[in-house]
Parts: C-alpha cells; sequence; structure tokens
C-alpha cells in the first residue's frame, strides 16, 4: 500500500494548526515543530493520523515520530506553506 504523504502532512497541519506553527524542523525518525500553544494541541487527535507512531513534547518542541516517512512528511508541509527552522 502507497503511503500518502500530502495527506498525513495536510492532517498534522490541521490538528496543530498551521497558525500554530512557528517552524518546522525534523531529524532522522521525527518532525520537530516550535509552536506557539502547545496546550491547542490534543495528543490522542494527532497519534490517529495514519503513519505516526507517537507524540511528546520535549525541550520546546512537539515532536511527531514518523520513523522513515519523516522526509517525505516534510517536504510536503514545507509545500504546504509551513515555514522550515
Amino acid at each position: 500500500m502507497e503511503v500518502n504523504y500530502k495527506k498525513i502532512a495536510e492532517e498534522i497541519i490541521s490538528k496543530v494548526g498551521k497558525d500554530n506553527i512557528e517552524s518546522l524542523s525534523y531529524c532522522a525518525t521525527r518532525l520537530r515543530l516550535i509552536v506557539k500553544n502547545r496546550e491547542q494541541i490534543k495528543d490522542a487527535e494527532v497519534e490517529k493520523i495514519e503513519g505516526v507512531v507517537g507524540v511528546f513534547y520535549n525541550s520546546g518542541q512537539y515532536q511527531i515520530v514518523l520513523g522513515k516517512n519523516v522526509m517525505p512528511v516534510y517536504d510536503e508541509m514545507v509545500t504546504l506553506g509551513v515555514r522550515p527552522l
């Protein structure tokens, strides 16, 4: 089954809130978002998105674990207008 990276990116943006995302970066397995309002995000909703392995907040970053899918989802989020770090 082919992974729809654009759909995953759109759902993440929707659940986190596009206006809530200050910047976006990534590491080997995680998207790292600097957000304006951590309390606005419902972790359980983000975790329901296909491909999301888990979420947590650490060192001022909202981190979404995507495993090997992180880079294509990052690219789609940038294409959809999220500002990279």
